[in-house]
């Protein structure tokens, strides 16, 4: 899946090239520093400053805030080569959202100052950040109308296959193979269901030899019968 699939702002722009001392890049960027996250460990949290732009290494980051009565609402998962805290650049003062290391995470950390200076200076930057954005305002959207519009069982399968298309990993058998980053609990609260809700849909999933799970992986056995789910 992912191995398979190239995004295309890692063709166009090398980001490990401008974040990170990775590569043997020497450039003026790379005084910026990595920094290691266990699991569960907070990256920066809700109303801190808005002063510094994230690249994801290794690993997993949750990106998530809270309801107003107070229960978890996971916005998305994301991992190695996306960035995220991008709104410091375009003027955002304060964090509105909580980053989380999904797993044992590393990331690239950049000063907004330093960020900007890129968008000028490195050829397509500001193009890719300008892409993301544009980018997750749609996924923004659609999330919306998920939520709004879908019953849960197609919820919990759009989430499966998304995480499939991002961090998935074929099979010789053509099975795809994801890391399992969040609980039952966790995966409720990104689809806007209840923990009971996803477990007894994952059960059924598996029962339809669609997928197969456990509290590392999940492995979906037939991915054509899970996207007939979500159509």
């Amino acid at each position: 899946m992912s191995s398979q699939s190239k995004i295309w702002y890692l063709e166009e722009v090398n980001l490990k090239e401008c974040f990170c001392p990775i590569n043997g890049a020497e450039d003026r960027y790379n005084k910026q520093p990595k920094r290691s996250f266990k699991r569960g460990e907070f990256i920066y949290f809700s109303d801190d400053t808005a002063d510094r732009v994230y690249f994801i290494h290794a690993g997993a980051v949750k990106i998530a805030g809270y309801t107003e009565d107070g229960n978890e609402m996971i916005k998305a998962v994301l991992h190695p080569g996306e960035i995220f805290g991008e709104l410091a650049v375009f003027g955002q003062e304060t964090r509105s959202d909580y980053a989380q290391a999904a797993e044992d995470t590393e990331v690239c950390i950049l000063d907004k100052d330093d960020v900007v200076g890129m968008m000028r200076d490195v050829s397509g930057f500001q193009n890719y950040l300008n892409k993301i954005m544009g980018e997750r305002v749609i996924y923004t959207q659609k999330r919306l109308e998920s939520l709004l519009f879908k019953d849960a069982k197609t919820r919990v399968a759009e989430y499966v296959l998304e995480q499939a298309r991002k961090n998935g990993r074929e099979t010789a058998d053509g099975a795809v193979v994801l890391r399992n980053y969040l609980t039952h609990q966790e995966i409720a609260s990104y689809t806007g269901t209840s923990r009971q809700t996803v477990t007894t849909v994952l059960n059924q999933f598996r029962d339809d030899n669609l997928l197969d799970f456990d509290r590392k992986r999940i492995t979906v056995k037939n991915l054509m019968g899970l996207q007939n789910e979500v159509a």
